[in-house]
């Protein structure tokens, strides 16, 4: 939030783990858009990933841009249940900060969901 409307240096996108073609969204990819480096935390293959947000360290204070987390909500097929991702932002290849283990699943889908109610 405090890069929105202003330049920035990284962009956190869910993307496919195929190169080519049409897939679903499997992993996370940080792009470092000055440079163009890339760097892929995969889920892949029975992990399927949500919008990925930026959470900063330190709120309101200076430090790199990338100093933080990627929270991410991911999809387990195998188990039929969802996590709540937390991923080091300076090092999105690595091994997960923490998994938070759902009970159930969370509805697969980008930008969130409205309903009515609850059933």
């Amino acid at each position: 939030p405090r890069c929105m409307g202003r330049d920035y240096q990284y962009a956190y996108i869910g993307a496919t783990e195929r190169t080519d073609g049409n897939a679903p969204l499997q992993g996370v990819l940080k792009v470092d858009v000055t440079t163009g480096q890339q760097d892929f935390h995969s889920f892949a293959p029975r992990g399927f990933v949500g919008e990925p947000i930026f959470v900063p360290r330190n709120q309101g204070t200076e430090t790199t841009e990338d100093d933080g987390w990627v929270l991410v909500m991911v999809y387990d097929a195998a188990k039929d249940r969802s996590d709540v991702v937390i991923l080091d932002a300076q090092n999105i290849a690595a091994a997960p900060v923490a998994v938070l283990h759902l009970k159930h699943h969370v509805p697969y889908g980008l930008h969130g969901c409205f309903v009515p109610d609850l059933v």
